[in-house]
């Protein structure tokens, strides 16, 4: 007595397969469900099965049984177990993980190539193997039902393994096509994020936030073509000229045949005091215009004994009022072409006292400009706060100053953009009358982007 076993799709395909390949005589004695045939030794594509364990008998056959025996082992036991060669193309894993794409579509397109010559050799030896005829010395009458089942489950099984062959070409050329697409991908994604580091930079830098870096990020990346994302020159460019499109500047301030009033505003400490002592000395000894000063701010003294030494300096004229009514003869009196007005620094978050200088601003009824005075080294939220509370003023420009006391004025920019306003003149530092430049986007630019390199 010896012991077998047999795999079919079913148990009855199994009985059958065991009392066909060992009479009946064969006595089943259990049976089990297994994987079998997934890809690359795992479970994907594989397919359940019936594995029986039967004993049969140790007896010899003679004659025909044992030529059919023969005759069915080829076409259907060999049939439904690959060659040694198909075995080790099935259990061969793909090396998807290679170092580089190159080795990896080579090794995978190798592998097709062997699976399709081992199918179609397959193929052949199976056709031969089914059309191979009989003996002549055998006689046929006796047997032909149980040839024509053989022949059948033969053809049956070979049709199964040029299924199963085919699904795993199929899987292989998915996971292909997967693996290049991945690894195009991830390398494109690198290189990107390599090319558009020190424009991440800059953004980042200049308190953008991070919507908006992936929006400027996404417009840029439409405004150049993949092989200028390769050229640093073209990428610093297209960058300054989407930066530079959210500049709006004034130039420098227009004068004319009327009387032009300016008023100074904004928060305290920002130097507006200083930033007007410059604009009223160029205009004055630069210019040649007749210039005169008036201060509102009667809360700090030292700032007011400033302006007086400056005006005393340059010989203007200035005036220091308590209230609107002060305030409007003074203007209406002086005969000066500029008149130019330093208020006191009011917190934003103090409404009732910014609605004091607004009260100063609606005596007028001249040429008048408001302009908006910030520093450059506040953060983004407090300007945003600055920009809203002064806004019900509906100042007319932005004056950035203490830009030599950081290295990036994009918060500035990024909160007079998103408020219209123009941005008219930058300060450089303390010195009367330089350190003040009128703006022009491509200073401004310059100064957003700073030392990075690209």
């Amino acid at each position: 007595m010896r012991y077998i076993k047999i795999k079919a799709k079913t148990y009855n395909e199994a009985m059958m397969k065991l009392k066909m390949e060992h009479g009946e005589d064969a006595i089943p004695i259990s049976h089990k469900y297994i994987k079998e045939g997934g890809l690359f030794n795992t479970a994907l594509l594989a397919k359940e099965v019936v594995e029986l364990t039967a004993a049969v008998q140790e007896r010899k056959t003679a004659g025909r049984p044992s030529a059919e025996r023969k005759r069915f082992d080829v076409t259907v036991g060999d049939a439904e177990r690959p060659s040694r060669q198909d075995a080790q193309i099935v259990a061969r894993p793909l090396d998807l993980g290679a170092a580089s794409d190159e080795v990896s579509v080579a090794s995978i397109s190798r592998t097709i190539d062997t699976f399709n010559e081992n199918l179609n050799s397959f193929k052949s030896t199976s056709v031969k193997t089914e059309r191979q005829p009989a003996p002549a010395a055998e006689p046929v009458k006796q047997h032909v039902p149980a040839d024509t089942g053989q022949e059948q489950l033969g053809g049956s099984a070979i049709k199964k393994i040029e299924q199963e062959f085919e699904e795993i070409k199929r899987a292989i050329n998915r996971l292909a096509s997967e693996q290049v697409k991945e690894h195009q991908t991830g390398r494109t994604t690198c290189e990107e994020e390599a090319q558009m580091k020190p424009v991440m930079d800059v953004l980042k830098n200049n308190d953008f936030e991070p919507e908006e870096c992936s929006s400027l990020l996404s417009e840029m990346k439409n405004s150049i073509s993949k092989e200028d994302l390769k050229d640093r020159y073209k990428i610093e460019k297209t960058l300054k000229d989407l930066l530079k499109s959210r500049v709006v500047t004034t130039g420098p301030i227009k004068t004319g045949n009327k009387k032009k009033i300016i008023m100074f505003i904004g928060p305290t400490g920002v130097g507006k005091t200083t930033t007007m002592a410059k604009l009223g000395a160029i205009y004055s000894l630069r210019e040649g215009c007749r210039v005169a000063f008036i201060t509102i701010d009667n809360y700090r003294i030292a700032a007011t004994e400033q302006l007086k030494k400056y005006a005393e300096i340059m010989t203007i004229p200035i005036y220091s009022v308590n209230n609107q009514k002060e305030f409007k003869d003074v203007i209406s009196d002086d005969k000066a072409e500029i008149i130019m007005v330093d208020t006191s620094g009011r917190s934003h978050r103090n409404d009732l006292k910014i609605s004091e200088i607004k009260s100063f601003a609606e005596q007028v009824e001249y040429d008048f400009e408001k302009i908006l005075c910030v520093a450059a080294t506040t953060k983004k939220s407090d300007l945003n706060d600055v920009f809203k509370a002064f806004d019900t003023m509906h100042f007319n420009s932005v004056v950035i100053t203490k830009v030599d006391e950081t290295s990036f004025i994009g918060n500035v920019v990024d909160i007079a953009d998103k408020y219209h306003k123009p941005i008219s003149y930058f300060t450089n530092g303390q010195e009367v009358p330089n350190d003040i430049i009128i703006a022009d986007p491509d200073k401004i630019v310059d100064m957003m982007i700073g030392n990075i390199t690209f």
